[in-house]
Formats: structure tokens, C-alpha cells, sequence
């Protein structure tokens, strides 16, 4: 198949498999005596592959290092020690956004709970104050 149908089938733009075979994460395509790229099956599943490790987070870079030459030959306990590291990752991050999340949910109710004798200025230097003052226990 062209570059064209590649894209089609892939779902990404013809800059972008360009850009993995400069970067070596699609293998370099063979050419046919007009000069165009012949790509195979094998060149789809590996783009579909691609954008399945970007979607739960690796990076290309991540990609490149984990990604055999020959998609069928995988070295199996890297490839399971490198999806185990990236769930340690999320969950941290999980762990990260939970708190923030927490943290909006106190300032919100802390905004709306201000005493109604204070104006929304006197409010929020009572706010900083006190989690300034929280935060440096």
C-alpha cells in the first residue's frame, strides 16, 4: 500500500509516518521504481501499536526502546518490567491528581463558607493566611 492509504488506514497524517521512519520507529519503506513507499500489513499493525503505547502514555522515546526491529520477536520480560513501570506511573500520578483534586474541593468549599461579614478580598487574605500558615507546619 501507498503512503496515502497508509494514512487513511492508520489514521495519521503522511508527515507523521514520515516522521517515524526518519525517527526509525517504522521501519524504512521500500520503494518502488517510481520512487513512491510501499508499505506491508506488518507497517499498519506497527502504527496501530504505536498509537495504542501513546494513548495509555509512553512516549516515543519510551516506544523506541521497547519497540523489537521484528514486531512478531518481543523480549517478553522487558516488555512486561516496562508496562509494569508505566502502571507504578500512573498510579502516582492518580495519587497526585487526587490530592489536587482534594485540595480545589477545599479552597471551593472555603470560598463559598466565607463569613458573611467579611468582604471577598478580606476573604481571600483569610484563605491565604490560613493555608499559608497550614503549609509551613
Amino acid at each position: 500500500m501507498n503512503i496515502s492509504e497508509l494514512s487513511k488506514r492508520s489514521g495519521l497524517t503522511t508527515p507523521t509516518i514520515r516522521y517515524y521512519e526518519q525517527i526509525k520507529l517504522l521501519p524504512k519503506a521500500k520503494r518502488k521504481s517510481n520512487g513512491y513507499r510501499e508499505y506491508t500489513d506488518n507497517d499498519l499493525k506497527l502504527l496501530l501499536l504505536i498509537q495504542q503505547a501513546q494513548q495509555v502514555g509512553f512516549s516515543l522515546a519510551d516506544i523506541k526502546t521497547f519497540l523489537p526491529t521484528d514486531v512478531m520477536v518481543w523480549n517478553h520480560d522487558e516488555l512486561l518490567g516496562t508496562m509494569k513501570d508505566k502502571i507504578t506511573e500512573i498510579e502516582s500520578l492518580e495519587q497526585k491528581l487526587a490530592l489536587s483534586k482534594q485540595n480545589l474541593l477545599m479552597m471551593i468549599a472555603s470560598i463559598n463558607n466565607k463569613p458573611d461579614d467579611i468582604t471577598c478580598e478580606e476573604n481571600a487574605e483569610r484563605l491565604f493566611n490560613l493555608y499559608f500558615s497550614e503549609t509551613s507546619k
